[in-house]
């Protein structure tokens, strides 16, 4: 409130920053996770209605993100970084269930170049969710989070080498290396990399550090 007893602007709209936020990524996220569980379970396989919900579920995603850097870094509110580093867990759980899944259908051999383009696809999905939350969040640490991503790439890799030289296998069942040798190097080396925190994200976070600071009074609203 105001000295005059007003209503603040800027409190105003840092309320409906939390509000517009925690709805627009809590919806994002819900989508998210119902298109990786209609590709797990084999209800969808329509790559262009796959592509349009992702789009969908995107948009929904971009809106929150930009709502929540704006009520953060301009409106300074204090609440929504709680409730990013909680959706950020979320979302680390959710890409941990989903490399699991992936691994027991890579493990089963039960799919096709398409179906092994659509896991890679929401894998990467979630990634990039956990990290654009991850750059909300100034001085935010990946190091943690990087660390359960790249045990289960580890625990893979057995399962790799337990599959293809311990058990008895057809000759036509050692093709599907390939889709377990990709996946693998693909979460080792994205786990990895977050891991050494090698400053690969410095530019962005840059880049929103020059564009949302309050110190430059750019979409700051009067009091």
């Amino acid at each position: 409130m105001r000295s005059n007893g007003q209503p603040s602007q800027r409190g105003m709209l840092s309320v409906m920053s939390l509000l517009i936020s925690l709805f627009s990524l809590g919806l994002s996220m819900a989508g998210g996770a119902w298109i990786a569980l209609g590709v797990l379970s084999e209800g969808l396989s329509n790559q262009v209605g796959i592509s349009t919900r992702i789009v969908v579920v995107g948009l929904a995603y971009a809106i929150g993100w930009f709502v929540s850097l704006y009520g953060i870094r301009i409106l300074g509110n204090l609440i929504l970084p709680f409730i990013i580093k909680g959706y950020a867990l979320i979302i680390l759980v959710g890409i941990c269930a989903l490399q699991i899944a992936i691994i027991t259908r890579l493990f089963k051999q039960q799919y096709n170049i398409n179906k092994f383009t659509l896991y890679l696809l929401m894998f990467g999905a979630g990634l990039v969710a956990l990290v654009g939350l991850h750059l909300i969040i100034e001085k935010h640490n990946l190091i943690p989070f990087s660390i359960p991503i790249l045990a289960i790439s580890l625990m893979h890799l057995v399962l790799i080498v337990v599959h293809y030289v311990f058990l008895p296998l057809e000759a036509s069942q050692y093709r599907y290396i390939w889709g377990d040798a990709v996946f693998f190097l693909f979460t080792g080396v994205v786990s990895t990399l977050m891991l050494a925190h090698l400053g690969l994200l410095n530019g962005f976070r840059n880049g929103i550090d020059g564009i949302f600071n309050a110190k430059n009074g750019h979409f700051m609203p009067p009091n």
